[in-house]
C-alpha cells in the first residue's frame, strides 16, 4: 500500500502543479490585459491633454510656478525632486506628460505615491480630463488625509508682522498666512510660512550678502500659529496686522493642497524679489486662479507692497490689529506717573513684593500690577525667567491684583495705528533745484534728480512705517551744475540703514547705523571729488513728547579715493540729532556730526543739517534741506528744495 499510496501522492502533486501553472498563465493573461487596458487609457489621457493644451493653461503655470523667460518658460522652484520629468523645470509639456503617467504607477511601500504627493495637480487634472479613478491604481493617501484632518481648513488670513529694525532679517516686515479651522481660538490655527534656511549665517553682513545673491534655500512650512505669535508678537516686539481673506472653503482647500505639494521642496531665496512675500503669492493664485499677483511685481518685492497687491485684487474682507506685548507694556506705562513706573520696575525686577507697593491711589496700583503681569510674561517669553521663577512671580502679582477688583478696561484700549499699506509707496523719484556756495568758489546753481528703489528714510512721513527707521538701497543722485554746464554723479548709496530705537524705563534698546556707497566729498581748494565710503556707528535714542526723537551715536567713517595722498582716510566722531513730527504733514530734522580723521589723510569734518518734509498726500512730498559744513578748512553752504514722488 505504501508504494501505491506514494505513487498516488506523486500523481496528485503533479495535478496540483498543473492547476497552479494554469492559474499563473490565466493571471498573467489577465495582468497583461489589464496592463494593456491601462496603457490604452494612459495614451487616451495623454492625447486628450495634448489636444486641450493643458500644459499652456495658466493654472498649470501657477501650480508649477512657471514664469516666462526669453527662451520660453522656467519654474521658480529649484529642487529637482519636485519635478517628475528630468526636463520639467523648463518644459511644461514634458512635465505634464510625466505627471499623468506617474498617476498610473503602482504604490510602493515607503514612497509617497504621485497621486498623494501632488494632490492639487491630481485634483485639477482629474477635473480637466474627467479621469476615471477606477482605471488607476487605488491609493489611500493616509498622510495627506491625516494632515488635512488636523488642519481642518475653513478660512484664511494674511498676517503682516511689522518691521523689527534691530533684526536685519526682518527690516521690511514679513508676511505669512493663517489657516483657520472651526475652532474659536485662532491660536489653535496653523500658519503657513516661507522663509530662508539661514543656518551658517554667523552675522548680519553674511545674512545680507547671501540673501541678496540667492545662496539660501527657501522652504514652505506649516506651524502652529501660537508659535509665530510668540516669536513675532511677544519676543520680537512686532505688532501684527491680520487681513481676513474672502476665500471660500473650497478655495482654502486648494491652497492647502498646493502647500502640501511644496513640503520639503526648496527654491532659492532672494532678498529683493523671490522672498517670503513673493512666494506666498503663488498660494493665493492656487486658491483663486482668477487673481494674478505674481506677474505684477517688479525687480524688487517688499512685504507691504504685496499687502497692497492682495487688497487691490479684492481678496481682503476685513483688517484687524494685534499689538505686540511691548506695545501693550508701553501703553500701560504711559498711564502711570513717574513714581508708579519706578514701583512697577521694582516689582518686575523682584526688588519689591507686589503686596508692598507704596502707592495709595487704587487706580494707579491696579495699573502697576497689570503692567507687571505683562512685564513678567514678556521676560518669560524672552527666556529671562525660568518656568518656576515665572510661575511664582506671576501668581504673586495675580494674587495681589485680584484683591483690587476690576480695572477701567477702556483705558487699556490701544488705538489702531495707520495701516501699513496706507503709507507711501516704497520707490521714490525726486527732482529738485539747489544752490551751493563755499568760501573759495562762487555760488553754484544746480538741478538734481534722484531715484530710490527702496524704501523709507528718516525724513519720510512715518504713516504706516516704524518711527526712527531708515532702509535705503541703491539711492542714486545726479546733478547738473549750470556754472560748469555738466552732469555729475552726486551720490550712490548702496546700503543706508538706520535704526533709532528709543530707550525707556522698560526697554534698553541699542540704536545703530550702517551705510556704504559713493559720495562727493569737499577737498582742499573747494573742489568736490567722488569717494567710496563705509560708515557705521551705534548709540542711544530717547523719545520726548516736546522735542521728539533725540539720538546720540558714535561713528566710524572710512573714505577711499585716489585724490587722497595716502588713498584713504579713517576717522571717528560723534553724531547727534533730533527728529520731530509736528503733525501728520510736517516733519523736521536737525542733525550734526564731527569726524576726526587721524589715519591716512588727516583732516577734520564738521556738518550741520536742517531738513523739513511736507507731505502733500500719501505719495507726494516737498522737502527742503539746508546744510553747512567745514572740511579741510573750507566752509560750504547748500540749500536744496525737491519734490518727491513715491511709486
Amino acid at each position: 500500500m505504501k508504494p501505491f499510496s506514494k505513487g498516488y501522492g506523486c500523481a496528485k502533486t503533479s495535478i496540483s502543479l498543473f492547476h497552479i501553472l494554469i492559474q499563473i498563465v490565466c493571471l498573467s493573461a489577465f495582468v497583461s490585459h489589464a496592463k494593456a487596458s491601462e496603457n490604452a487609457y494612459l495614451s487616451e489621457l495623454l492625447k486628450e491633454a495634448g489636444q486641450k493644451q493643458l500644459h499652456s493653461e495658466r493654472y498649470w503655470d501657477v501650480l508649477l510656478h512657471y514664469k516666462k523667460t526669453f527662451t520660453g518658460k522656467k519654474s521658480l522652484i529649484d529642487d529637482p525632486k519636485f519635478f517628475l520629468s528630468p526636463y520639467g523645470k523648463r518644459n511644461p509639456k514634458a512635465e505634464l506628460e510625466a505627471t499623468i503617467s506617474a498617476f498610473f504607477e503602482e504604490e510602493t511601500t515607503g514612497v509617497e505615491h504621485p497621486q498623494c504627493r501632488f494632490v492639487a495637480l491630481y485634483a485639477w487634472l482629474k477635473k480637466e480630463l474627467v479621469i476615471d479613478e477606477a482605471k488607476l491604481p487605488h491609493v489611500e493617501c493616509k498622510a495627506f488625509k491625516e494632515a488635512l484632518g488636523l488642519i481642518n481648513p475653513k478660512s484664511a488670513v494674511l498676517i503682516f508682522p511689522t518691521a523689527h529694525m534691530n533684526d536685519p532679517a526682518s527690516m521690511f516686515g514679513h508676511t505669512l498666512i493663517r489657516i483657520d479651522s472651526a475652532y474659536q481660538s485662532k491660536l489653535l490655527s496653523y500658519a503657513v510660512n516661507y522663509s530662508a534656511n539661514t543656518e551658517g549665517a554667523s552675522n548680519s553682513l553674511t545674512y545680507a550678502l547671501k540673501g541678496v545673491f540667492g545662496f539660501y534655500k527657501g522652504f514652505y512650512s506649516i506651524l502652529p500659529y501660537y508659535e509665530k505669535v510668540n516669536e513675532y508678537n511677544n519676543i520680537d516686539q512686532r505688532d501684527m496686522w491680520e487681513y481676513r481673506l474672502n476665500l471660500s472653503e473650497e478655495e482654502v482647500l486648494r491652497m492647502v493642497m498646493h502647500i502640501w505639494e511644496l513640503k520639503d521642496i526648496y527654491s532659492y531665496y532672494y532678498f529683493f524679489d523671490e522672498n517670503c512675500s513673493y512666494n506666498l503669492l503663488f498660494l493665493f493664485e492656487a486658491a483663486r486662479p482668477s487673481v494674478n499677483l505674481t506677474d505684477k511685481s517688479g525687480f524688487w518685492v517688499i512685504p507691504v507692497d504685496t499687502i497692497r497687491a492682495v487688497k487691490e485684487s479684492g481678496l481682503v474682507e476685513s483688517v484687524a490689529y494685534r499689538p505686540s506685548m511691548a506695545t501693550k507694556i508701553r501703553h500701560i506705562a504711559s498711564l502711570l506717573d513717574r513714581g508708579s513706573k519706578r514701583a512697577a520696575l521694582k516689582v518686575a525686577n523682584r526688588e519689591m513684593s507686589p503686596e508692598n507697593i507704596p502707592v495709595e491711589d487704587k487706580g494707579q496700583k491696579i495699573k502697576i500690577l497689570d503692567l507687571d503681569a505683562e512685564m513678567i510674561q514678556y521676560q518669560f517669553a524672552k527666556k529671562k525667567l525660568t518656568r518656576d521663577e515665572y510661575l511664582k512671580q506671576f501668581l504673586d502679582v495675580l494674587n495681589a491684583r485680584t484683591l483690587l477688583g476690576k480695572a477701567d478696561d477702556e483705558s487699556y484700549n490701544i488705538p489702531d495705528p495707520p495701516k501699513p499699506e496706507e503709507g507711501h509707496h516704497s520707490a521714490r523719484l525726486s527732482v529738485g533745484i539747489g544752490l551751493r556756495n563755499n568760501s573759495l568758489l562762487h555760488n553754484d546753481l544746480f538741478q538734481e534728480i534722484r531715484i530710490r528703489p527702496a524704501y523709507h528714510d528718516l525724513l519720510d512721513n512715518d504713516k504706516g512705517y516704524v518711527e526712527g527707521s531708515q532702509i535705503v538701497f541703491a539711492d542714486l543722485a545726479a546733478r547738473y551744475y549750470f556754472r560748469d554746464k555738466k552732469f555729475k554723479l552726486q551720490s550712490l548709496d548702496l546700503i543706508d540703514i538706520v535704526s533709532l530705537y528709543p530707550m525707556d524705563d522698560f526697554f534698553k534698546s541699542f540704536s545703530w547705523k550702517i551705510s556704504t556707497g559713493f559720495d562727493q566729498k569737499l577737498f582742499e581748494g573747494g573742489k568736490e571729488h567722488l569717494i567710496y565710503r563705509v560708515n557705521g556707528g551705534g548709540g542711544i535714542a530717547l523719545k520726548y513728547k516736546f522735542l521728539g526723537l533725540c539720538y546720540l551715536l558714535f561713528e566710524g567713517d572710512l573714505n577711499v579715493s585716489d585724490k587722497f595722498v595716502h588713498y584713504y582716510a579713517l576717522g571717528i566722531g560723534p553724531s547727534a540729532g533730533v527728529i520731530k513730527a509736528f503733525n501728520n504733514f510736517w516733519k523736521a530734522s536737525l542733525s550734526g556730526k564731527a569726524l576726526f580723521y587721524e589715519l591716512g589723510e588727516e583732516h577734520k569734518s564738521y556738518k550741520v543739517t536742517l531738513a523739513q518734509n511736507f507731505a502733500l498726500n500719501a505719495n507726494n512730498s516737498l522737502q527742503i534741506h539746508l546744510s553747512r559744513e567745514k572740511t579741510f578748512g573750507t566752509y560750504q553752504t547748500e540749500i536744496k528744495c525737491c519734490w518727491n514722488i513715491y511709486f
